[in-house]
């Protein structure tokens, strides 16, 4: 199968392997840049890792990495068919990186305290016309392995990032350790002209709510908005805006 559902990989490989449990996965990716470059004015938009002093109280252990993160882009790669016949296929895809600051950890862990597990999970949501579509990450190596050679870089996909977050540092500190992800979409409607991308597990955040009487459990979640002004027939990445600063909101 030349692509998988992510949850469905973590559910069966992670879990039969013990590859976290065991360190096999690689701290700052496999084999990628163990320091971030300074961020790119123009091309890389910056999420800082807000936490309120509300959220604080509320929650002691709170914590929520700061992003980097790549507009949205489309790549066209041959993947193989039930067949094993290489059909071309547009995909979506975002690469992003995460630092751990020090200001936005709950409190002043000791050095050696064990870090919690980087799990993120990137949903993109189309909006048109109220017709709402909601698509997840893929683990497809054909695209990553494309990806990063467009990118020149080595970005992990959302199994090979579970890992522990990296060390944190102070908030001044320019090469900073990353972790460098890609979330890959595929099937997009390509009449899409406005979707969101939810960032979840980039915080431990949560908050319960009562909704119909029952007790919901929120998840503090990054959500960037994007349009994107074109037609079904051509589809083109230079077509894709990012729609105002991104936010974090509990969903």
């Amino acid at each position: 199968m030349s692509f998988i559902n992510r949850r469905q990989f973590l559910a069966t490989s992670l879990a039969a392997t013990g590859a976290v449990s065991t360190g096999l996965l690689h701290p700052f990716g496999m084999g990628g840049e163990a320091f971030a470059k300074p961020q790119i004015p123009g091309i890389e938009t910056r999420a800082p890792g807000l936490i309120t002093g509300e959220e604080r109280t509320a929650q002691p252990d709170i914590w929520t990495l700061e992003v980097l993160y790549k507009p949205v882009r489309m790549i066209e790669v041959a993947i193989p068919d039930k067949t094993g016949k290489p059909v071309k296929q547009l995909l979506w895809y975002l690469v992003y990186r995460v630092i751990n600051r020090e200001d936005t950890l709950a409190s002043a862990a000791a050095p050696e305290a064990k870090r919690p597990l980087f799990v993120p999970e990137l949903t993109l949501l189309t909006d048109d016309n109220g017709v709402q579509k909601r698509y997840f990450d893929r683990v497809i190596p054909i695209a990553q392995a494309a990806i990063n050679k467009r990118e020149r870089h080595k970005s992990l996909n959302s199994v090979e990032i579970v890992q522990e977050l990296p060390p944190p540092v102070k908030l001044n500190v320019v090469d900073a350790p990353t972790l460098d992800g890609v979330a890959i979409w595929r099937g997009v409607d390509p009449h899409t002209d406005y979707f969101k991308v939810f960032f979840s597990g980039f915080s431990n955040g949560y908050r319960v709510t009562m909704v119909e009487d029952k007790e919901v459990v929120q998840r503090k979640t990054l959500v960037q908005e994007f349009e994107r002004p074109s037609d079904a027939l051509q589809q083109s990445e230079e077509e894709i805006k990012l729609v105002g600063e991104a936010q974090w909101v509990y969903r």
